[in-house]
């Protein structure tokens, strides 16, 4: 795997590649080599038209039955690896008896391959893969592509080949990893190398999309990768956090190797969506000295002089340094209002490491001088000629000129926006990050520090930080670096190295999303980010004080952030922000009302999630993914804030209970069984299609629920889709952008009465008198049942409405005290019957008896009877209603 690039002092040893193969690579046709080797039942039928035209009839059971690892892996290795490379140097056959190498050449040329690539180790004697020469022949394989006729032609085929290799690959079941992921790296190396040779062509060459995803779940969730990275100190929301932002698999390889250097934090309360290492306790914060054994006093900023500038002018404080005569520690900081043209440089930084002060505008002196120096050089480092950059640089720091008193801090917050984007430079100031030798260290490894290791980019205050500046510098141990030279250098190694411009595809697509809240003009006047592009950016970040998140919200999306503060409770100011962000936007995506773990309690809005913040639901079932989707819509479809809910179009249908006899309560054998509330079937009876409903909440949990948990849960809620139904006023809103394959995502809601004199100007009469007011409940799975579930389904209602029409159910209903020994007896014979009707329909009917093997499980007969009381007490219908209907979803 010496394919995957790594940082100077990787983590841990390099992992090597056994070499498995029990021949050499024949130099056929790449796609046609299964058919040589009489291996077609390994290649999955939707992958087959590569092979060529005609059919293959051969049966695929590799799922079922797995081809043992010691025959797969030499077979893939040949094919995918060798003949993959044998490709790319132009060494294979065109199509029969055509190559682009002559062919003695090419025999002789595969030959050394070998020789070149496989070594035997010193370490076990053992033989090996080396991918070094691969990184030395990037110009013969260039040379080569021109001996094609039709260089176009030539390129589609490399492509084809890519693409067969990239879709081979997770089918393949047994496979050592890395045997696995070097052919991964060997094919996003050529993607990567091939798609940036193609988009510098010119004239260009049209060629199909390269884009294909090689890392193959290298770092999934309780993989051998992230089990490693957990256990030298990474937290299990930055694993998370690396899966979803990034694709690469040389991405995710570097970072797994670096060395984490905060790894002495306490990770062990952390989840997946969540860092605590670094939260904050208000109450016990202090300030920390540049060194244990510093007792200087505190350097305090006069709060009436910051006060008075936010107070009396539109402007902010900023602080000058003053060296008062020779002596180092004899310095002042002057207040001073900004004004245009005075140069000053904002810090961002991480109050985890000691540059915050929660109860006073007071540093340490040592901090001070340390902030001062760091600036100086900075400035130094710059050298820029304009004239205003001359003067001294200020300083400006959240902790020294944001007031302390709420009014006045209310005010910094309202211009914090202006704060960042005036500053001639922001500079980043991260414990993690100062450490590292920018000159010494690959900026590779500085950009994916950056973006993936440092607190910085996890803290929620630090994204605007980030975000609005015009210029961003990154401290490191020996000075100063700007963002994006970082960028252009790592832009420059990938232009000779394909993989390290695969690591810059994914740190500049994480650096274009940050770049989303950015003015468009670069002046005060702000862009109109996206939500989709807000969301993605507060997924993994945290924030120590709640409320704190709404104004954070106003600031990137240019909100009005004095209207939204001047409310001090984090539910108030995230209903304002709700509110404002359906006004800037024309409405808000309709899908939140599906996807959403945590919402408001406030009447009206209590669709809205609570936080768009991934670290603040403390029991999430919503992913990355779900996260993004549900704020993805068509300008036309938006979803409008109104005192009833949010106002939204979407299909749907009531859900009515119907007694199995017109006598019989909804639940005629209560106690018969100690039931769980695993699924609810429900019946269309226009179409006579059936559906499951699975709550979402419980089939996310259960694959990490122990029994007991899961016991608990349910005893807890008590059938809660069952009592909603019962009510008659259950209704269920479809998803329809969700469905795939007889699978969709609904809203389950109760209806509620609208009040008769009701009026708002965000609903008209029209869509008063047809909408729907309802409460939303929960989110559920909608799966259609099969055919062969539909006759088993209706067997048992049948047999329940057999059970329902026996006469000990009727006698149950008269007897009222459940304690007595004559319900014993009756439910004694109601159960028995069950299992009477049941047995009786199994002996007589052999498709019923395979249908419940294939869909529930085999040696299950004996206890199908207790299906009755606990699916068919009674049934439930669906009422479709209309493709448009208007709801109120609150």
């Amino acid at each position: 795997m010496d394919l995957l690039c790594e940082p100077a002092s990787p983590a841990t040893p390099p992992r090597k590649t056994p070499y498995v193969c029990d021949e050499l690579w024949d130099g056929g046709p790449f796609k046609t080599y299964p058919i040589r080797k009489g291996k077609v039942g390994l290649i999955p039928p939707h992958l087959r038209h590569f092979l060529g035209p005609g059919t293959f009839p051969e049966p695929y059971h590799e799922m079922l039955y797995p081809t043992p690892k010691e025959e797969i892996q030499p077979f893939l290795q040949t094919w995918l690896w060798f003949g993959l490379l044998a490709e790319m140097l132009g060494l294979n056959e065109i199509s029969t008896g055509v190559h682009l190498v002559e062919s003695t050449v090419a025999a002789e040329e595969i030959r050394n391959l070998y020789a070149s690539t496989v070594y035997i180790s010193h370490d076990d004697s053992k033989q090996y893969i080396s991918a070094k020469e691969v990184l030395n022949s990037a110009q013969v394989i260039a040379e080569r592509q021109k001996f094609a006729p039709n260089l176009r032609e030539r390129l589609i085929y490399i492509c084809d080949c890519l693409r067969y290799t990239n879709f081979m690959i997770p089918s393949a079941l047994n496979l050592d990893e890395t045997v696995r992921y070097s052919i991964c790296a060997l094919g996003e190396y050529f993607s990567t190398g091939l798609a940036s040779v193609v988009g510098q062509s010119n004239p260009k060459i049209e060629v199909p999309n390269l884009a294909f995803s090689w890392h193959q779940n290298y770092m999934k969730s309780g993989g051998t990768i992230e089990k490693e990275m957990l256990q030298r100190g990474w937290c299990p929301s930055e694993t998370e956090k690396i899966r979803s932002q990034f694709q690469g698999l040389q991405t995710m390889h570097h970072i797994s190797q670096l060395q984490k250097s905060n790894a002495n934090q306490d990770h062990s309360s952390c989840t997946r969506h969540l860092c605590t290492a670094f939260q904050m306790d208000i109450e016990t914060y202090q300030p920390s000295h540049m060194s244990d054994d510093c007792s200087c006093p505190l350097l305090t900023i006069d709060e009436r002089a910051t006060s008075l500038i936010l107070h009396s002018t539109d402007t902010y404080p900023i602080l000058r340094f003053d060296q008062i005569e020779d002596e180092l520690d004899s310095f002042e900081l002057v207040v001073e209002p900004y004004e245009p043209g005075v140069p000053y440089v904002a810090l961002s930084h991480v109050w985890a490491n000691g540059l915050g002060n929660p109860r006073a505008n007071s540093l340490p002196r040592c901090q001070v001088k340390r902030v001062a120096q760091l600036i100086a050089s900075l400035q130094d480092q710059v050298k820029v000629g304009q004239t205003e950059y001359k003067t001294q640089y200020r300083i400006w720091i959240d902790t020294l000129c944001c007031p302390i008193e709420l009014e006045g801090k209310l005010i910094a917050l309202e211009r914090i926006a202006g704060v960042y984007r005036n500053a001639a430079h922001v500079l980043v100031l991260d414990a993690t990050l100062t450490g590292l030798n920018s000159q010494d260290t690959h900026s590779a490894e500085l950009l994916l520090r950056i973006y993936c290791a440092s607190p910085w980019m996890r803290r929620l205050w630090t994204l605007q930080e980030g975000t609005l500046p015009r210029s961003l510098f990154i401290q490191f141990a020996d000075n100063a670096v700007r963002g994006f030279d970082l960028l252009v250098q790592l832009f420059a190694a990938g232009k000779s190295d394909p993989r390290y411009m695969r690591i810059w595809q994914d740190v500049i697509n994480a650096y274009n999303e940050l770049q989303g809240f950015r003015s468009e003009n670069g002046e005060a006047e702000a862009a109109r980010p996206q939500l989709l592009t807000l969301q993605r950016a507060l997924q993994f970040r945290t924030v120590s004080v709640v409320s704190d998140e709404p104004l954070c919200i106003s600031t990137l999306m240019s909100l009005d952030t004095k209207y939204i503060a001047a409310t001090s409770d984090a539910e108030s100011r995230m209903i304002r922000t709700w509110e404002l962000l359906s006004k800037l936007h024309g409405g808000l995506p309709p899908r939140l009302i599906f996807y959403a773990d945590e919402v408001l309690s406030t009447h009206g809005w209590r669709w809205a999630p609570r936080s768009l913040l991934g670290s603040s639901v403390k029991d999430s079932t919503i992913g990355f993914d779900e996260r993004m989707l549900r704020l993805v819509c068509a300008p036309d479809t938006l979803g409008i804030p109104t005192p009833l809910g949010l106002k939204v179009a979407f299909p749907g249908c009531r859900l009515v209970p119907h007694p199995l006899a017109a006598d019989l309560s909804l639940h005629p054998w209560p106690g018969a069984i100690n039931a769980s509330e695993d699924q609810i079937i429900i019946r269309h009876e226009e179409s006579g299609k059936w559906y499951r409903i699975n709550d979402w909440y419980r089939s996310k949990k259960l694959s990490s629920w122990t029994d007991d948990e899961r016991t608990a849960f349910d005893r807890e809620q008590n059938d809660p889709l069952c009592r909603e139904i019962d009510s008659g006023k259950s209704v269920l809103i479809y998803d329809e952008r969700s469905r795939n394959n007889n699978i969709l995502v609904a809203c389950m809601a109760l209806i509620e009465n609208i009040p008769e004199d009701f009026e708002h100007s965000s609903i008209n009469s029209e869509e008063l008198n047809a909408g729907l007011k309802v409460h939303r409940t929960r989110t559920v799975i909608m799966s259609l049942l099969s055919e062969e579930e539909v006759r088993m389904m209706t067997i048992f209602g049948d047999l329940a409405s057999i059970v329902a029409a026996y006469q000990e159910t009727s006698n149950l209903l008269a007897i009222t005290d459940r304690d007595s020994e004559e319900w014993n007896n009756c439910m004694s014979k109601i159960k028995t019957k069950m299992r009477e009707v049941v047995a009786e329909a199994l002996g007589s009917n052999p498709e019923l008896v395979e249908t419940i093997k294939n869909t529930i499980g085999a040696d299950v007969d004996e206890y199908m009877w207790a299906y009755i009381p606990k699916i068919f007490s009674h049934t439930i219908t669906m009422e479709e209603t209309s493709s448009e209907q208007i709801w109120f979803v609150d």
